[in-house]
């Protein structure tokens, strides 16, 4: 099965909480999903991962009520085989992180987010 048809299958939580960013992403990741769930900051990323058990999860850094970065050690602790993609604004050595799967950073190019969510696919399936 190729990795466009195997993210097809796949669910997403996208967490950000620029709601024309997520709106964008949500869309963007919704065509090439089965499902994509939304929360607009960490501790509503959590809740919706407890109760939708997404197999990949998107998430900005810089949010309010929880940051996306305490959110990731939290998913991570708790399901550590689930791939976390972070989204940021950021590009220096100061902002990276390390238990992320992988990163974007904005603005968001479509082939490289397209590009990251299939090899997070690939890598639900190996775990």
């Amino acid at each position: 099965m190729d990795t466009g048809q195997l993210l097809k299958k796949k669910t997403v939580l996208v967490v950000e909480d620029d709601h024309i960013t997520l709106h964008y992403l949500s869309r963007l990741i919704g065509f090439r999903t089965s499902k994509v769930y939304q929360a607009i900051n960490g501790q509503d990323g959590l809740d919706k991962c407890a109760q939708h058990q997404p197999d990949i999860v998107v998430t900005d850094l810089e949010m309010p009520v929880m940051s996306g970065m305490r959110m990731l050690d939290i998913m991570k602790d708790q399901t550590p085989e689930r791939p976390v993609i972070v989204v940021t604004a950021f590009n220096d050595e100061n902002h990276l992180v390390p238990r992320a799967d992988a990163m974007l950073v904005k603005p968001i190019n479509k082939n490289d987010l397209i590009r990251i969510l299939q090899d997070a696919a690939l890598q639900t399936e190996k775990s």
